[in-house]
Parts: C-alpha cells; structure tokens; sequence
C-alpha cells in the first residue's frame, strides 16, 4: 500500500508540471483595446478671432442699387466699432449642442461734394447665431465623425444718415432685415497624437427657406495644451445668398481663425 500511494503522489506531480509547462508555453493573449467612453454632461467654450474679407454683392439699403463689394479684413478693420465672437458646446455621451455668436458693428462715412450736404455715414450692425444638434455615428481612439443639423439665424440692422450742409437738412433711412436658415452639418475630428489634433467642419442649408443657399467650411489644427485648455488656428469661409424685394445679400467671408477652448 505505501508504494502505491507513493507512486500515486509521484503521478499527480508530474501531472502539475506538465499542467505548469502547458501555461507556460501557451503564448499570451493580447487584451482587447478599451472601449471608447463617452464623458458627460461637459461643457466647452470658445473664444475665437476670425480676420475675415468680404466678397460679392450688396444692397442692404433700398433703394440705393446693388454695389459689389471686395473688402479686405484690414479694410474693415479700420471702420471697425466692435464685434463679440464665440462659441459653446455641451456634450452628452454621443450627443452634443453647439452654438455659435458672431456680432459687429462697421461704421464708415465721408464728405459730399456740394454745398447741401456735408457728409453721409453708414452704421451697419450684423448679427449671425447658429445652434447644431450633433450625433457621433462614430468615434475610436484615433478620430470622431459627427452629423447633425441645425439653424442660422441672420439679422443685418443698416442706417444711412446723410448730415446737413448749407440747406440745414438731415436724412435718415434705416432697413433691417432678418431670416432663419436650416442646414445640415458634419464635423470630423482626427487625433494625430496626444497633443496635436486636426479638425474639419462644414454645413450647407437655406433651400429657399431663408437664403437661398448657404454653406460654411472650417478646417483647424488644434494643440492641446493641458487637460482643459485647447488652441486652435485655420481658415474658415462662410457664404449667403439671400434676397427679398430689392434687398440683396450675396457675400462671401472669408480668412484665418485663431481661438481658443476652454473646457469645463
């Protein structure tokens, strides 16, 4: 009996060992990559500098005809009153809002020749606020894809005042004139590293709701600065086409971006 229970001991450690030699040998499986996470709610905001020129075609003050237009940014710059720019964007898992608030105010004028008059002046107030719902169809650790659509909102307030010369008379006119444009927008984001990233965005709408067509196309390199604080520069073109009666609104902005994000 003890020489069976001896060799029945012996039988069970070598069958360990080789049970050992058989994980040993069994290479080792790769673990399957992380999930991407969605992380919310977040909030984001930026702050951006857009240096734009202005192409096309005019008439925002009936009945003065249309007049084409070609305005460098250091052009406007100079009548430049002010103007606020910014954006914000609150995520949700796979869903985000966007909205975006352009404001300026241009004011430019000068003499007339005669004696009746002594000098006419331009105030031109520009109001544009665009809102997106996005939905990530996609996202890995490399790039995002985002759909979605949205509104644009116009609102262009002008005012021609011609000053009074020899005759002591003063004319006013004012026209404003507003519309709502629905587009669909896309959006890709394409991670290059940890710190650089490049960012491409455009929308197309109007469809004789508002305008008659518009669209808009942003591309951007970002450099992630710490956690919270991104940098942006690119080039952003956004166009208009809209007419109603004998007001005209054909443009075209168009030139680099500089901003910030901020994200909370």
């Amino acid at each position: 009996m003890k020489s069976v229970a001896i060799a029945v001991i012996a039988l069970l450690g070598t069958t360990s060992r080789l049970c050992a030699a058989d994980l040993t040998i069994s290479p080792p499986q790769e673990p399957a990559p992380p999930p991407v996470m969605y992380l919310g709610p977040t909030f984001a905001f930026t702050g951006y500098f857009w240096a734009s020129s202005l192409n096309g075609k005019s008439s925002t003050l009936p009945p003065l005809p249309a007049t084409d237009i070609d305005l460098r940014f250091s052009d406007i710059l100079k009548d430049l009153n002010g103007g606020i720019m910014g954006a914000g964007e609150l995520r949700f898992d796979r869903w985000g809002v966007l909205t975006d608030i352009m404001y300026s105010k241009v004011t430019s004028g000068g003499d007339l020749p005669g004696p009746f008059f002594s000098a006419a002046e331009v105030r031109s107030l520009s109001l544009t606020v665009q809102s997106d719902v996005l939905y990530r169809f996609y996202s890995n650790q490399t790039v995002d894809f985002d759909l979605g659509a949205g509104v644009r909102y116009w609102n262009l307030d002008n005012k021609l005042t011609i000053k009074p010369g020899a005759l002591n008379l003063r004319v006013d006119h004012s026209e404003s004139e507003y519309w709502f444009d629905p587009v669909v927008a896309a959006r890709v984001i394409a991670r290059i590293n940890d710190t650089w990233s490049v960012t491409l965005a455009g929308d197309i709408g109007g469809f004789d709701v508002g305008s008659k067509l518009t669209y808009q196309v942003l591309g951007m390199v970002n450099y992630k600065w710490n956690e919270n604080l991104t940098l942006h520069t690119g080039y952003r073109l956004l166009s208009v086409d809209y007419k109603k009666g004998d007001f005209l609104y054909d443009v075209r902005m168009y030139g680099p971006i500089m901003a910030f994000t901020y994200k909370f």
